[in-house]
């Protein structure tokens, strides 16, 4: 296709998935490659964060708290809150890489870099090649739908020749 029907078919296509959403149907999909992202919570940081601050909030009566201690407890808990609605962990699953959130930034994976997949009751491992660490992902933890992302890596790992174990069966 030239140019030019690529952008005019990518412009109706945009137009029509608005319209289905408004709708409440799901959108038509022009890429059928794209990333998939499967996101999860961040329980157990969050619930450290908010315990810092309901710790703090009791033990506000034993000192003579000033402006800064209220500063202080209400910041650890819009942190505690920020992590969970906000910063979610993730995994995104595209053609040829994996990809999650790190510290900073995204951590990259390519498919020769990755030894194998193992799906498990509850969790999806990803062995990394070399000594870095696995990569992994529960759903008693961070709340990942495991069964879904243990679909798409299925796929992944079929496109790309890396070992998928299944331990469910």
């Amino acid at each position: 296709m030239s140019r030019k029907w690529e952008r005019m078919v990518s412009k109706n296509a945009k137009k029509i998935n608005k319209d289905r959403s408004k709708r409440g149907i799901a959108p038509i999909s022009t890429d059928p490659d794209r990333a998939e992202v499967f996101k999860g919570r961040s329980i157990m940081l969050a619930l450290f964060f908010v315990l810092i601050s309901v710790f703090l909030l009791l033990t506000l009566t034993k000192t003579s708290g000033d402006k800064m201690y209220w500063y202080t407890t209400c910041a650890y808990m819009v942190v505690g809150l920020f992590v969970y609605f906000i910063r979610r962990p993730y995994l995104k699953v595209s053609k040829t890489s994996l990809s999650k959130r790190g510290f900073a930034r995204e951590l990259v994976l390519s498919s020769d870099n990755i030894n194998e997949i193992v799906y498990a009751p509850g969790q999806v491992v990803i062995h990394l090649k070399g000594k870095s660490p696995r990569w992994v992902y529960n759903r008693t933890l961070n709340r990942f739908d495991v069964a879904a992302m243990a679909g798409k890596l299925k796929k992944f790992a079929e496109q790309n020749q890396v070992a998928f174990v299944d331990k469910t069966v």
